[in-house]
């Protein structure tokens, strides 16, 4: 494989579309800079990710801003040979990078981000999570600690919901003799808890305690680290 460049800069992001397409992985995402790519031989840029009518050919040596990708296509943002502006879908041999297994590791994280996805929308906390991607799942820690003992620290968050509780007492009409309830007063009363512990900027524990009893826990793989 052709040696090529990778970089990874502060871009501004772009919206994410409303409806996510289901087998896509938008850069945002997971991550808040984007990545940019050095075009290194000419790639077919197609309007869709499984082919279709072709846009053009990248211009070789320029850069491209990574938008999405599958785990067999990119979709990218660059310029044609002959100099216009396009975007569309161009199949990954067209880049390559410093670290030989970059695009292996892109395709684990599109294998890892299509599974958070889907339990950030079951809202449900896992193993292995980043700190942001509990945020979008619960957005504000109810109590935030520090934890430090000889091998470093772990910071522990907990979430914990609460529900309103009316009571009542009964009580007899004194003329009618008809007994009713009625209220006396009104508690906040503890729902459910959810504590989560992070080690080395991952979710190391969770634990969940609700009235019905225990949940259950979900465990995927840390961030995937790329080195350019």
């Amino acid at each position: 494989m052709k040696t090529a460049l990778f970089f990874l800069l502060a871009l501004p992001l772009m919206a994410l579309p409303e409806d996510l397409e289901k087998n896509v992985v938008y850069v945002e995402e997971f991550t808040p800079n984007g990545i940019k790519l050095k075009v290194e031989k000419n790639g077919w840029i197609y309007s869709t990710n499984k082919g279709g009518r072709k846009r053009g050919s990248l211009k070789t040596g320029i850069e491209v801003e990574l938008v999405s990708f599958t785990d067999k296509a990119y979709f990218v943002r660059g310029k044609r040979e002959n100099g216009t502006g396009v975007s569309g879908w161009v199949t990954p041999v067209a880049f390559s990078s410093k670290d030989p297994k970059f695009v292996e590791k892109l395709k684990q994280v599109h294998t890892r981000q299509l599974l958070v996805r889907e339990l950030i929308a079951q809202k449900e906390v896992a193993i292995g999570m980043a700190p942001e991607e509990v945020s979008q799942i619960h957005r504000k820690p109810t109590k935030t600690k520090i934890r430090r003992n000889a091998k470093g620290q772990t910071r522990v968050w907990e979430f914990i919901d609460y529900e309103k509780i009316n009571h009542y007492t009964t009580v007899r009409d004194p003329y009618t003799g008809a007994i009713y309830r009625r209220l006396s007063h009104t508690t906040t009363e503890e729902k459910s808890k959810t504590v989560v512990e992070f080690e080395n900027g991952y979710v190391s524990a969770i634990e969940i305690s609700k009235n019905n009893g225990p949940g259950s826990t979900k465990i995927v793989t840390a961030p995937i680290i790329f080195t350019w």
